[in-house]
């Protein structure tokens, strides 16, 4: 069951919330008043035990009177009293004044007047499927709301759709409406519609009902008016999350746009293996962190974002722009107590804090003594709550993971208690809630204080919002006031910021109310310090460290850590971006000594041996060289004459202008030079080396080689630019050339590249 109230054989939650030391004012106001405009929104009717209910509660005993419609019709006797520190509880048939079917005005919204400050709550009860809603005074009410109501199961029976209701609260008043999904009366997603409602109607909206494709989720609709109206958004039943097997009635009131808070303190409840948890958006660029979750979510308007936390993981939820925060308790097959269904409870911020309340508790058959109350106060002032004379527990007392906040989930037994904090300044956040056998439960806030919200949103920290150098900021204080004038001489919502320094607004709402905020803006000019250009001797190394207050580093190869490791000579950058999005760059040049020489030949013929060697070592001041066959040399680009066939090993050492001493080390190769050939050849003979005539080389070039044959009339009758191939002794036509002398030249190079010839005569014999 959902949450529910006092009446005969029923356990319910009553609450009488004081705020002694916070008189109400222009700007701020309590869930205690003397007028109040409401309606009750359809329940699942399932013709057993179905009836609504309004109680009273009152710290000093009141007269009231209650009436319904745009005539002011009474409601049973339409005149009632209620005690001291009491409540008084009326019944009423759910045939009067439960609202019916969707986009139909009825005359249905329900009218309390008080001698004296009271508190109201109101029940729509029936068997396994009730909810129960604190009702807002007349002067809590506003002009702009969203929607928060819930999933409907895809597939299933009908009379699960999600819905709202308006109220209003004086003649003439020009609603706008603009669902967030196709309605049951035809009305399309994203298309606005306007109706007129007078004092005392009500008019109730629900999503299109449709077993095959699904029923929609109402929430994010945008209700807009002319004149203050109640709002109160929920499901007709549902089952949470859309897997569960049981359902229950879902039904609060909604608080205006221009309450919603940036900074809640989220407790789950005790018993349960987890809760779910919608939050829900005012303005485009929301940016929401779940500390709980480690998560940053953006969302715009009218959009929300469903999540769940475990039984132990109490989180702050801290947001850049106004946020509404819903709890849900989930279906009872989907937990492990086996007692308990499907409730809502809208979250107070921080900033509609109690500080004095009194509370009752009531059994029933199916709810007996599974009740608690979890509160939420400063660090600081919890050890000052006080709950039925005596301080809170230790052994219930938590601290926030984040935050100065601390949290205590108490269990209760059934009657009257009363919280309050003994430190006058002080104050607390407070829900109650039960569950009993199977599908009963129900959970409500025990009060609060609807604070009218003037915050300078963005993303700001302790008064502080950070900027970067070369941008610019909007500072937006929102759109609910209707006269604005800033510190800088400007009168819109917005101004646009680019200096530092401390900026002001102070703002007029239509109610009176005026308002003042303020915020320090911080340029911040990150730099990166990674020193003067340097040097270093190899093999060791450099390591640049671009330093630890970034989030993000990019050096020029693409690498992301904080530090570099250089190895050899060059150009370093780096980009790094701190946790506010404020990039730095820096650059160096690195020179690391590594000795290093070249030579103009590796590979030398005996026939010129000289080797040039160059210092191509930058910084370098000191030389010496050592060539391998016992010669040295301190010039800085020696030329070195090899005086014999071999290999040798040159090594090279050089001296920094900075100390830095190294060597390193080549490999030279003197070969010998030769071309020698045969003086005849017979293609027919019996040993392979003597059927070609082939030159034998050693040290050419084989890319420069040409053989050329000539007969003794001077024609050519064979050539070859391969040194492996030799003449077999046919013309180039492919015939046999016949016995004789013939006439060679070679062309060639040898591996240095110089140029060579040489001629003679060979004998062809057949």
């Amino acid at each position: 069951m959902g949450k529910t109230i006092l009446f005969i054989g029923i356990l319910f939650f009553f609450v009488c919330p004081v705020v002694a030391d916070e008189p109400e004012d222009l700007c701020h106001y309590s869930t205690e008043g003397q007028d109040f405009w409401f309606g009750l929104m359809q329940n699942r009717d399932k013709g057993n035990d179905h009836y609504l209910e309004i109680t009273v509660t009152s710290r000093i005993g009141a007269d009231f009177t209650l009436t319904y419609g745009p005539n002011e019709m009474p409601i049973g006797d339409g005149s009632y009293s209620v005690a001291a520190n009491d409540s008084r509880t009326i019944q009423i048939p759910f045939e009067l004044l439960e609202s019916k079917g969707s986009e139909n005005t009825e005359g249905k919204g329900i009218h309390l007047q008080a001698s004296n400050p009271v508190n109201v709550y109101a029940l729509n009860y029936r068997t396994q499927s009730s909810d129960v809603a604190v009702i807002y005074p007349t002067k809590s009410l506003g002009t702009e709301y969203y929607a928060m109501c819930y999933m409907p199961p895809q597939v299933g029976s009908n009379e699960k759709n999600s819905e709202f209701l308006i109220v209003a609260s004086e003649n003439d008043t020009k609603v706008t409406i603009t669902p967030s999904v196709n309605t049951a009366g035809g009305k399309t997603a994203g298309i606005p519609f306007t109706i007129s409602l007078s004092k005392g109607q009500s008019f109730q909206v629900q999503s299109l009902n449709n077993n095959i494709t699904g029923q929609g989720d109402l929430t994010g609709t945008y209700i807009s008016s002319d004149k203050p109206i109640a709002f109160f958004s929920g499901s007709k039943a549902t089952p949470i999350p859309v897997n569960g097997n049981s359902y229950d009635h879902l039904y609060e009131q909604m608080p205006p746009t221009s309450t919603w808070g940036r900074v809640f303190y989220i407790v789950p409840l005790a018993s349960r293996l987890k809760d779910t948890y919608r939050v829900l958006a005012a303005d485009d660029a929301t940016v929401v962190t779940i500390e709980g979750l480690n998560l940053i979510i953006t969302l715009n308007r009218g959009q929300y974002f469903e999540f769940e936390l475990d039984r132990n993981q109490a989180s702050r939820l801290i947001s850049t722009k106004r946020v509404l925060l819903a709890q849900y308790c989930r279906s009872q097959n989907l937990d492990n107590s086996g007692v308990g269904d499907p409730f809502m409870i809208i979250l107070s911020p921080v900033t509609q804090k109690i500080d004095d309340v009194t509370f009752v508790a009531y059994e029933s058959a199916l709810i007996q003594d599974i009740f608690y109350i979890n509160i939420t106060s400063l660090t600081s002032e919890i050890n000052h709550i006080i709950l039925d004379d005596a301080p809170i527990s230790s052994q219930y007392i938590k601290a926030f993971p984040k935050g100065e906040y601390s949290y205590a989930r108490v269990p209760v037994s059934k009657g009257t208690h009363r919280l309050y904090n003994d430190n006058k300044d002080g104050g607390f956040l407070a829900f109650v809630y039960g569950f009993g056998d199977r599908t009963e439960s129900y959970g409500y806030g025990v009060g609060y204080n609807l604070d009218i919200q003037l915050d300078i949103e963005g993303d700001i920290k302790d008064d502080t919002l950070v900027i970067c150098k070369g941008d610019s900021y909007k500072l937006d204080a929102g759109d609910y006031f209707i006269n604005y004038k800033w510190s800088t001489g400007e009168t819109g919502s917005t101004i646009v910021v680019t200096k530092e320094g401390w900026y002001t607004v102070i703002a007029s709402a239509p109610s009176g109310c005026t308002k003042s905020d303020k915020v320090y803006v911080k340029v911040e000019d990150p730099k990166i310090d990674l020193g003067e250009d340097k040097v270093a001797c190899y093999p060791g190394e450099i390591i640049l460290d671009a330093g630890p207050e970034f989030e993000k580093y990019l050096w020029q190869d693409g690498s992301t850590d904080r530090t570099f490791r250089v190895l050899e000579t060059g150009d370093y950058s780096v980009t790094a971006t701190n946790e506010r999005g404020c990039n730095a760059s820096a650059s160096v040049r690195v020179s690391v000594f590594d000795p290093v020489f070249s030579q103009n030949y590796e590979v030398a013929s005996v026939e010129h041996p000289a080797i040039s060697f160059f210092n191509e070592t930058e910084n370098s001041v000191g030389f010496w060289w050592d060539f391998g066959d016992g010669a040295t040399s301190n010039e800085e680009n020696p030329v070195h004459h090899y005086s014999a066939i071999g290999k040798y090993r040159v090594v090279f050492q050089a001296t920094s202008k900075f100390g830095c001493a190294d060597t390193t080390s080549s490999t030279v190769k003197i070969i010998p030079f030769t071309l020698s050939t045969p003086n005849a050849f017979r293609p027919e003979s019996e040993i392979a080396e003597n059927r070609v005539f082939l030159p034998i080389t050693e040290g050419i070039d084989p890319e420069k080689y040409h053989l050329r044959i000539f007969n003794r009339v001077g024609s050519t009758v064979f050539e070859s630019k391969n040194p492996e191939t030799g003449w077999d002794g046919k013309m180039k036509n492919g015939t046999l050339a016949e016995s004789g002398v013939f006439v060679w030249i070679v062309q060639y190079a040898d591996v240095q590249g110089y140029a060579h010839q040489q001629k003679g005569t060979v004998m062809l014999v057949r």
